[in-house]
C-alpha cells in the first residue's frame, strides 16, 4: 500500500490544528506588517500586511517577479482569509500558532489561482512573529508545486 505523503501531511496538520483549537485563547485585534522570502521552489522577496480579529486574519501579500522551479513568474499578489489558533502551549512570551485558510493569487507558475493556506509560526510576546506559510491546492489544480515562504512580521495592536 502506497502512502500519499501530501494527504498524510495535511491530515497531521489538521489533527494538530484541532488539538490547538481546543486549547485556544482569544487575542485582541492586531495588524501585522511583514517581510520574507520564498523558499523551496523559488527564492523571491515577499511582503505581507494582515488584519487579525478574534483569530480570523485577512491578508494581502506581494512577491517579486523572478525565477521559480517552474520558470519565470511575474510579480505575484496573494490574498487570503484564514483562521489562526494559539493553543497556549508557549512559555515566557513565546507562543506557537497554526493557521488554515483559503487564498487567491494573481497567477503563479507554482500553484493554481485558488488554494489552501497553511501556516505554522511562533509569536514573540505579541511584538513580532515568524511563520512558515504554504499555499497549495492539495492536488486540485495543476501545477501544484506549492508556494512557500518564511515571513517575519511586526505586530501592531489596533487602537479600537
Amino acid at each position: 500500500m502506497k502512502i500519499n505523503k501530501t494527504a498524510l501531511g495535511v491530515g497531521l496538520f489538521i489533527v494538530g490544528l484541532l488539538a490547538a483549537g481546543f486549547a485556544a485563547k482569544s487575542e485582541a485585534d492586531t495588524v501585522h506588517i511583514g517581510i520574507g522570502k520564498t523558499v523551496i521552489n523559488s527564492h523571491l522577496k515577499t511582503a505581507e500586511v494582515a488584519y487579525n480579529r478574534e483569530g480570523w486574519e485577512a491578508s494581502a501579500a506581494l512577491t517579486e517577479g523572478g525565477r521559480t522551479k517552474n520558470g519565470r513568474q511575474d510579480q505575484l499578489q496573494v490574498y487570503s482569509l484564514s483562521y489562526i489558533t494559539t493553543p497556549g502551549w508557549g512559555a515566557k512570551g513565546i507562543e506557537p500558532y497554526m493557521r488554515i485558510g483559503a487564498s487567491y493569487n494573481s497567477g503563479s507558475n507554482l500553484v493554481g489561482r485558488t488554494n489552501y493556506r497553511l501556516g505554522v509560526g511562533v509569536d514573540f510576546s505579541s511584538v513580532f512573529r515568524v511563520e512558515f506559510v504554504h499555499h497549495s491546492s492539495a492536488g486540485i489544480h495543476d501545477p501544484n508545486t506549492g508556494l512557500d515562504y518564511v515571513a517575519l512580521s511586526y505586530t501592531v495592536p489596533t487602537p479600537w
